[in-house]
């Protein structure tokens, strides 16, 4: 494909294709399906959706995201958290609380090519809500770009699973 693409897979539902469609002001990657789904990622992480059963609306960081500051730097565990906005229940301001920790390396294979990667385990809990979920990263060793990632976007349904096509070039 010319064009920048993630593919995308919510359980056990099929994979689509998802097209970049824009990036805006503040650097995040506006990623497109045929069925109008979107994402919205910052640096590899899913930080809004639209178009899903339960949606994303928004996601903010309390201190400096460790996905964003290159998760190929961590050497120990990393305590962070954020805040969630959750359009099903009106959960607005959800208080997420993670721990970072690296698995240890991995290859990975994404459309026939192979990748030296870095796993990395994101252990959270949003206590309001009694939910414990875990993201998964695989990351690039010399600069921390995400090749394939599960990343939790909402309670009600099973993680989705991004896998990098094409790098946006932008």
């Amino acid at each position: 494909l010319p064009y920048a693409s993630v593919a995308a897979k919510i359980g056990k539902g099929p994979r689509s294709l998802l097209i970049l469609w824009r990036k805006d002001s503040i650097g995040d990657l506006h990623w497109v399906s045929a069925d109008a789904a979107t994402l919205v990622t910052r640096q590899g992480r899913v930080v809004k959706t639209a178009g899903f059963p339960e949606n994303l609306r928004d996601t903010r960081f309390l201190v400096s995201d460790p996905v964003a500051s290159g998760l190929h730097t961590l050497v120990d565990r990393r305590a962070t958290s954020r805040t969630m906005d959750l359009d099903l229940g009106n959960n607005y301001g959800l208080i997420v609380e993670c721990e970072f920790r690296v698995e240890g390396e991995r290859e990975i294979e994404i459309t026939e090519i192979v990748f030296q990667t870095i796993l990395v385990r994101e252990q959270c809990s949003a206590s309001t809500l009694n939910w414990l979920f875990t993201n998964l990263y695989w990351v690039d060793p010399t600069d921390g770009f995400v090749w394939r990632s599960r990343q939790h976007i909402a309670r009600s349904f099973p993680p989705v699973v991004i896998e990098t096509l094409k790098p946006a070039g932008i």
